[in-house]
């Protein structure tokens, strides 16, 4: 038999030269598509339910979103083990599965369940991405040494720079950051100023939210063109907050709920904003009062909460001041 062989191939070189090519050429093919790695994917079948409960110690994350969502979770199908572990604000559970199961039949089941556990008010349970337990590359810090970017700074710019472009790696499934202040903007208000005034804290939010919207309006034909009409209303700065209207009256915003534009401070380093109120001007007598609701264009100053004592509206002499609403003529 080998001998017919070797006759065969001394016979006929250029058959078994080509041949030979062919296989060549079929194993290297064959080589490059071989799923071979490194680190082989044993892990079993699992899935997470990320929870955020920024500012809230371990205990409370623990007894109020860990333990809800373990008794609502502890009976899904083909499970094997549950854990959990809560830290400051954040509570993480993993469900592992047996290998009856798909990944995505568990992770619809658990989708399904969440819905069914109560929270606290603005907390959202989310189940974690979909990648293997030795998928997860590394974990990283954003520091500075640069004293012009501090904590809260440093976040933004993760949120809205470093994440994306790590997300633009190719094969990166999900980039999860966590920790640093949100920077948000603080209007605090006076309670007996919201009495005197017959106003509520949830006018006061309804107002905020009604005036930081957009809205369409359609469209104006003109000639062959289209012109597209919308209102534009979501606030940019603290002047837009300043400019709210609070309260009408009969058509009309009272002296003490009709914004303007804020009021710079001497101060800098404040870290929030307040409502204040300036004395009344003598001029405006009680019969102009009567017969004009407002007898110039009453305004709302919007200050900073640290703000030099010897403003007029941190005066202890000024007559009508307050640390709430305001009307200056």
């Amino acid at each position: 038999m080998i001998r017919k062989a070797i006759d065969f191939a001394l016979a006929n070189p250029l058959l078994v030269l080509g041949g030979a090519l062919v296989l060549f050429a079929w194993g290297a093919i064959s080589f490059h598509q071989l799923p071979i790695e490194a680190y082989p994917d044993v892990a079993d079948t699992y899935a997470q339910v990320i929870t955020q409960w920024p500012g809230h110690a371990a205990e409370e994350v623990e007894q109020q979103i860990t333990v809800p969502l373990e008794v609502e979770l502890n009976g899904v199908a083909h499970l094997t083990h549950l854990r959990s572990v809560s830290l400051m604000g954040l509570s993480v559970i993993t469900i592992i599965y047996d290998d009856d199961i798909t990944t995505f039949n568990a992770r619809q089941e658990v989708l399904d369940r969440l819905q069914n556990v109560t929270l606290p008010p603005g907390v959202t349970s989310g189940i974690g991405p979909d990648y293997s337990p030795i998928g997860q590359i590394m974990f990283y810090t954003l520091t500075s040494s640069n004293p012009k970017y501090d904590v809260m700074e440093l976040k933004a710019l993760n949120d809205w720079f470093v994440v994306n472009q790590l997300k633009s790696v190719p094969n990166i499934v999900d980039v999860n950051p966590f920790g640093g202040p949100t920077r948000e903007y603080q209007v605090q208000l006076d309670p007996n100023k919201l009495v005197s005034y017959s106003l509520t804290l949830p006018q006061v939010e309804q107002a905020l939210v009604a005036n930081n919207i957009n809205a369409g309006g359609g469209f104006i034909e003109r000639g062959q063109q289209s012109l597209n009409v919308r209102a534009v209303g979501l606030m940019q700065t603290t002047d837009d907050i300043s400019a709210t209207v609070v309260k009408v009256q009969n058509g009309t915003p009272p002296k003490s709920a009709w914004g303007s534009l804020a009021k710079r401070s001497a101060s800098k380093t404040a870290q929030s904003l307040t409502m204040t109120t300036l004395p009344k001007a003598s001029s405006c007598s009680a019969k102009a009062q009567s017969q004009k609701p407002l007898c110039r264009p009453c305004t709302t100053k919007l200050i900073n909460s640290t703000a030099s004592r010897e403003s007029p509206a941190f005066s202890p002499r000024a007559s009508n001041s307050s640390h709430i609403l305001t009307a200056a003529n």
